[in-house]
């Protein structure tokens, strides 16, 4: 399995601020393994304000203004993740971070009969949670 960087972990942490800042507030990011390609996606999702091109747009920019920031993060490790993503709803069921950016690790983890290889994830908040 490649390795996930300390800097790809606070580029990605950076990268959610970024887009934060920005009022493009993703409910969802995380880095997720993809093992066929033995490589590593950041995957944003749950923008309510967006659609794929403007998206695509707003990296665009964002890693052009912040690059220096950035380091070991390109614009082809940056993904949209459709609202209706399997992963979404399997990571929400086990986790819901609120509005935070954290680090939590899951490496070889079972949920709900699925193995996940490998997510490091930020933020998890498409619902609320109940109490």
């Amino acid at each position: 399995m490649k390795a996930l960087t300390q800097n790809m972990m606070t580029s990605g942490a950076r990268f959610v601020e970024l887009l934060d800042e920005r009022g493009l507030k993703p409910k969802a990011a995380f880095w997720i393994y993809n093992p066929e390609q033995d490589a590593w996606q950041l995957l944003v999702g749950h923008i309510d304000t967006v659609d794929d091109a403007a998206f695509d747009a707003a990296v665009a920019e964002l890693m052009a203004l912040h690059d220096a920031e950035l380091p070991e993060l390109a614009l082809t490790d940056i993904g949209l993740a459709f609202d209706d993503a399997p992963i979404l709803e399997l990571l929400n069921s086990v986790v819901n971070t609120g509005d935070e950016i954290l680090g939590i690790n899951f490496t070889r983890e079972e949920i709900n009969g699925v193995v996940i290889d490998g997510v490091f994830l930020y933020r998890m908040n498409i619902t609320e949670p109940v109490f």
